[in-house]
């Protein structure tokens, strides 16, 4: 008999929970459920096994590797990945399926449902993640992808939990960029969107992207240093997001940049910084236009 694993995200209603697996156990499956349910209960039915937890996202991936499970399913409210958030795009489209890494970069760029040490653990583990909900049974699948899709945007993510450090007229010698990396690393603050332009007249500035909850933190740190680290002011910039597409053919399109820029252009936005990886194209800009920018990139190219 096979095993499946299922996630639930919220859940109160056991029953249902229980009948909702049921269709599952009359397939032929035995079905471990993974919670962190506040009150434990005992629970015990033919075939269906409950396990509370404190970590039950990766505790379901782990499951399911343990047992060889045909796949580990996470049910949320509003069911699979879309194209784009739900609430800033009417209709948007349900991506069918995501390579491991587009579904990390996702998370990276402003997808919280899930993790992203959960979906890295599930590449580890090769175990497949299906994303659904009680009343949507067509999933989004995240696994291991042969090969590139034709379609080089899949979906659009906004994150506007960032902030943007800039730190001015630091002197052009070595090691002056990594005391300051080193600093923030030594508190394992995670830092995103570097921008280091060309020296000039032995001097440079140099502006990064942390997460809001972690600024005071960094100004605190760098304030402290800056005698050792010798930039002469640090401006905060609180009033940014990140727009981010994502596809698994980006690496493979030629103009990809060009794409995304020209419709930010035709909107009359203005860019701050920009990050690209094999899958993912990002854009820091104004916040108030963050909006505005989702919806003019996904109606043009996702």
């Amino acid at each position: 008999m096979a095993y499946l694993v299922k996630y639930f995200k919220e859940f109160s209603n056991i029953n249902e929970i229980v009948l909702e697996c049921e269709k599952d156990i009359n397939l032929g499956y035995k079905i471990e459920v993974i919670s962190d349910l506040k009150n434990k209960c005992d629970i015990t039915h033919d075939n269906i096994k409950f396990i509370f937890c404190e970590n039950p996202m990766e505790q379901a991936v782990l499951t399911a590797r343990s047992l060889f499970a045909e796949k580990c399913q996470f049910y949320f409210e509003k069911g699979g990945i879309y194209s784009a958030d739900l609430s800033l795009y009417d209709n948007p489209e349900k991506i069918g399926e995501l390579d491991y890494d587009e579904a990390i970069e996702l998370a990276v760029s402003g997808y919280d449902d899930i993790e992203v040490s959960t979906l890295y653990l599930a590449k580890r583990n090769s175990v497949r993640l299906e994303i659904l909900s009680l009343n949507d049974k067509n999933p989004t699948i995240i696994k291991e992808v042969a090969g590139t899709s034709i379609k080089p945007f899949k979906c659009i993510t906004k994150d506007t939990d960032i902030v943007i450090i800039t730190l001015t007229e630091i002197p052009d010698k070595k090691g002056a960029t990594y005391n300051i990396f080193k600093t923030l690393s030594d508190k394992n603050v995670y830092v995103d969107s570097i921008m280091l332009p060309a020296a000039n007249h032995n001097q440079q500035d140099i502006s990064f992207c942390v997460k809001s909850n972690d600024k005071q933190v960094v100004v605190n740190l760098l304030k402290d240093k800056k005698n050792c680290l010798e930039f002469k002011d640090l401006i905060v910039n609180e009033s940014v997001a990140k727009i981010s597409v994502t596809g698994d053919s980006l690496c493979m399109q030629p103009g990809i940049a060009t794409k995304v820029l020209e419709v930010l252009y035709e909107c009359d936005i203005s860019v701050m910084m920009i990050v690209t990886t094999e899958v993912r194209f990002s854009v820091v800009l104004e916040k108030k236009y963050a909006d505005l920018a989702v919806r003019a990139i996904h109606k043009n190219l996702i």
